[in-house]
Order: C-alpha cells, then sequence, then structure tokens
C-alpha cells in the first residue's frame, strides 16, 4: 500500500500543477501511459516542450487499450471484424509479431486476457484462479493477429491485445526524432524507457544509471556511459504484491499466464530503437538469464540482466563499450 500511496501522490501533484504537464520550456513532468514521464531539453526552441506534450497526449489517445475509441480499444472490441487503424499502429504491431517470433512468444502482446485478471495497483491482489486461467490462456496466441495489408487488422473474436511492453519505446523513439531535430540534445525518461538524445552541452557521454532490483527505487546497481540511444529496463520490481510468501509481477508468462518464474529480476537493453529494446527486454525476463543471454548475444544486442539472487551478466563486450561501472550494494 505504500508503493500506491507514494504513487498516488505523485499522480495527484502532476495533475494539480497543470491538465497533462508541468515545467519550462527547457524542461517538464507529465502522466502519461500510466508512467511519469520527464522531459530535460538542451538548446530547444520555446514551442518543442508543448508540442512534445501534445505528442504524448495524442499518442496516449491512439494507443492505450484503457481509451475508449483508440486503435487498441476499437480492435479489442471489434467481435473478428477487421478494423482499420493508424500507420503508427499498424507499425507497432508488425514490430510485436516480429519480436514474438523472434523470442518463441515470450513476447505476446495477445495477452490482455490474462493481463485483465490481474490487479497490481489497486492493492486488492487479484489473481487469476485455474479455472480463469484455461478459459483464457486459449485466446492468447500472437499467431492470430492477422495483419492484413493497408493498416487493417484483424482479431479472433474474445481476443485482446496490449501494447503497454511495446508502446512507450514507439513514443520514445517519435520524441527523440523530434527532438533530435530541434535541438542540440536532451534526456527523455518514460519510467523504465530512458532515451538520451544527441549531445550534453559540455560534449560529455550521458551517465545512465540501472536500478537495483533488490534496492529501492532510487538505488542503482551500475551506470553506463552512453551517447544519442535508447535504454530501456524491465524489471519484476516495477508492479508486484505478495500473496501467500509469494512474489506476483506484472511480467507474466504467455505460457502459463501468471509471473514468469525466471531467473531474472531485471534486464536492461541498450539500442537506437527503444521500441525494439522494450518488447525485448520483457521477453528476456520471461526467457530466463541463459536463453536471453543466449539469444541477446546472437541478435548482437547489448544487454545487463540482473538475477533473483543478485548477480550480475553482460552480453559480449557490453562493460567496455559503455563503460559499465557496477556499484557496491550498501
Amino acid at each position: 500500500m505504500t508503493r500506491i500511496r507514494c504513487f498516488l501522490a505523485l499522480l495527484l501533484c502532476v495533475l494539480l500543477l497543470t491538465p497533462a504537464a508541468l515545467g519550462d520550456n527547457r524542461s517538464g513532468v507529465g502522466f502519461f501511459f500510466d508512467t511519469v514521464v520527464t522531459i530535460n531539453l538542451y538548446d530547444a526552441p520555446d514551442d518543442l516542450m508543448p508540442q512534445i506534450w501534445e505528442m504524448c497526449e495524442t499518442y496516449e489517445n491512439l494507443l492505450s487499450k484503457t481509451v475508449s475509441g483508440s486503435d487498441v480499444d476499437r480492435i479489442n472490441t471489434a467481435g473478428g471484424e477487421p478494423v482499420k487503424v493508424s500507420e503508427e499502429t499498424y507499425a507497432i504491431l508488425t514490430q510485436a509479431l516480429a519480436v514474438s517470433e523472434l523470442t518463441g512468444g515470450a513476447f505476446c502482446v495477445t495477452i490482455a486476457p490474462v493481463t485483465a485478471l490481474w490487479d497490481f495497483t489497486d492493492g486488492t491482489c487479484r489473481m487469476p484462479s485455474e479455472e480463469e486461467l484455461a478459459r483464457t490462456l486459449p485466446l492468447v496466441d500472437d499467431s492470430r493477429l492477422q495483419l492484413l495489408g493497408d493498416c487493417t487488422v484483424r482479431l479472433d473474436p474474445g481476443m485482446m491485445i496490449d501494447l503497454g511492453g511495446i508502446a512507450k519505446g514507439y513514443i520514445a523513439d517519435e520524441i527523440a526524432g523530434m527532438v533530435r531535430e530541434r535541438a542540440s540534445g536532451g534526456i527523455l525518461s518514460f519510467g523504465g524507457n530512458v532515451y538520451t538524445v544527441g549531445q550534453k552541452p559540455d560534449g560529455s557521454l550521458f551517465g545512465v544509471g540501472i536500478r537495483d532490483p533488490l534496492g529501492g527505487a532510487g538505488d542503482a546497481c551500475a551506470d553506463i556511459r552512453v551517447d544519442d540511444t535508447s535504454v530501456v529496463t524491465s524489471g519484476i520490481y516495477e508492479r508486484y504484491f505478495t500473496k501467500d510468501g509469494v512474489i506476483y509481477h506484472h511480467i507474466l508468462d504467455p505460457v502459463t499466464g501468471i509471473s514468469a518464474q525466471s531467473d531474472l529480476s531485471a534486464v536492461t537493453i541498450v539500442h537506437d530503437s527503444s521500441m525494439l529494446a522494450d518488447a525485448l527486454a520483457t521477453a528476456c525476463v520471461v526467457l530466463g538469464s541463459e536463453k536471453a543471454l543466449a539469444l541477446m548475444n546472437d541478435l548482437q544486442v547489448p544487454a545487463f540482466l540482473v538475477t533473483r539472487e543478485g548477480a550480475y551478466l553482460y552480453t559480449d563486450g557490453f562493460d567496455t563499450r559503455y563503460q559499465l561501472n557496477i556499484r557496491i550494494r550498501r
């Protein structure tokens, strides 16, 4: 409950200050996509920050499953009929299906019917019964999500999609592109998605801390140095509850419908595509350290993994490429 109260208090502060965001034309804080968004810009024109918040609101209305009339809502309520969606939504779904195939289904956007049976935020500790899982798991199958061309999508009746594991990455990519064109640099933070754009005023690399999944919200287990790229972390500490001595977290295994039981507690991906990094980080938590590390090395995608026991693993060359600094736990 303490986590929930802190979250609600922060949200209330954001919403009281302005309808969507606060700050000046160089920095600001907003709340979109169920996430606190922070933006810091270097050498930006006065109208760039308002345009960023407008873009965030547009994408939330387009991609959120809880917004009536969004592309995702229209797909989920179409009852099996084809739905014409935006080019943006179609692009995200195309990438989602590619990652789903690449990871053997560890990343899955059609897991929404199972996700709806859980509650990780309101304090009810709601989790599905065996009967509910038996009824909904047959609806979890990305291969049945049909992309028919001409931005047209079809989903079997009863199935639903949730883009929560990939949409923030797409949005970060789009906003980073806007910032790159109109400012000398900036730092965009969408919760676990951080995009360092361009350069810092002094020309030095950006320092990004990697949260310690065994510590508190402000604790980092390591930090890296990056330049004009995305750093995305997915972890089991983000939304969870404990019931009967067992920790249940929001990263669900599409095969079982329950929280992934792998040996990983967090995965950080560094990649120019925040959308790809977003989906891969989630999939890696489901896959576990051995499969995840092998896959990331095979794909040549830089990754830093933290096990539930607190051990650190990373892909070949990660430490030297990003000047990895492991912090000593207190």
